[in-house]
């Protein structure tokens, strides 16, 4: 029996984007068995514009916004008691090429004719200018150099962690591991989430499925965020250092990454960014997010 596959989108307030994703997802040459549309307390007409025209999709509106580590806490938890193989994570404005879902499914096909089964999937991230976008490279699983090299011959290639933007993760490792951290709120969730599935699993970017990630611009807007989000950056990225989905490695290169972003942060605010800096990141230090 072939795989069964949930499309699973969270959002919140970005009716005009999710409608795009929404077309797109109905659209695919390979058609989800599901689509589950995780709706974040939207104000602006989403919940209309979905029964509206989409009205196969199964719609769950949150009476608060929970933030996107909120609604991907949420809608895998739903996800999980229902009877799919493999759950396709989307943001909203992750917006997929026609085959996306059929490429993310032979590529699979390909990693399990190496005698593996993989916990995720990832598509190749490109921005709207047709370039790879820099917030969606995953990093190589180095620990595993054989296997890259082996990979290599299939058109894959094994990663560490992922982003939301376009995640298929399997039920089953979704079923053997603790739901995404929804105090995270705002960034960062992804990869504390993709890298605890990665620590014993197996996880492989298929370049040749090709998701069009519409972000305002290329980098992070952490970068130029308000102090109050900046506050949750800081905080989340010490909480990303301490978590257990990354060994001694993957912790010294979430301190550098973060160290990079908070000098590029005090370059645009200068040194009265710093407090905030600081204060974040010494809340996440002392006190760890609850486990779910």
């Amino acid at each position: 029996m072939p795989d069964s596959v949930l499309v699973l989108v969270v959002t919140h307030n970005r009716k005009t984007l999710l409608e795009e994703c929404l077309h797109r997802v109905a659209q695919q040459s390979h058609p989800p068995a599901g689509v589950l549309v995780l709706d974040n307390a939207s104000t602006d007409g989403t919940q209309e514009m979905v029964l509206e025209q989409f009205p196969a999709f199964r719609y769950v509106r949150l009476p608060e916004n929970t933030g996107a580590a909120g609604g991907f806490h949420h809608g895998l938890a739903l996800a999980r008691g229902l009877e799919y193989d493999w759950i396709w994570l989307l943001d909203d404005d992750a917006h997929p090429e026609p085959d996306s879902l059929l490429r993310l499914l032979e590529g699979l096909a390909r990693v399990r004719r190496m005698g593996l089964e993989p916990n995720l999937l990832l598509s190749r991230l490109l921005w709207t200018d047709g370039r790879v976008h820099p917030m969606g490279i995953p990093w190589p699983d180095l620990r595993r150099p054989a296997l890259l090299m082996k990979s290599r011959e299939h058109k894959l290639m094994p990663v560490r962690f992922g982003t939301y933007a376009s995640m298929l993760v399997s039920r089953t490792a979704a079923l053997q591991h603790p739901l995404p951290t929804k105090d995270y709120f705002l960034w960062n969730d992804d990869l504390e989430f993709s890298g605890r599935l990665l620590r014993r699993g197996l996880g492989f970017l298929v370049p040749d499925s090709v998701v069009v990630h519409k972000t305002r611009n290329p980098f992070s807007s952490a970068v130029t965020a308000t102090d109050e989000q900046f506050y949750l950056e800081a905080r989340n990225r010490a909480w990303l250092v301490r978590s257990d989905a990354f060994g001694p490695l993957g912790k010294a290169f979430w301190a550098l990454n973060s160290l990079g972003v908070f000098l590029a942060r005090l370059r645009g605010r200068g040194l009265g960014g710093a407090r905030i800096i600081l204060k974040g990141w010494l809340e996440g230090l002392r006190n760890p997010p609850p486990k779910y």
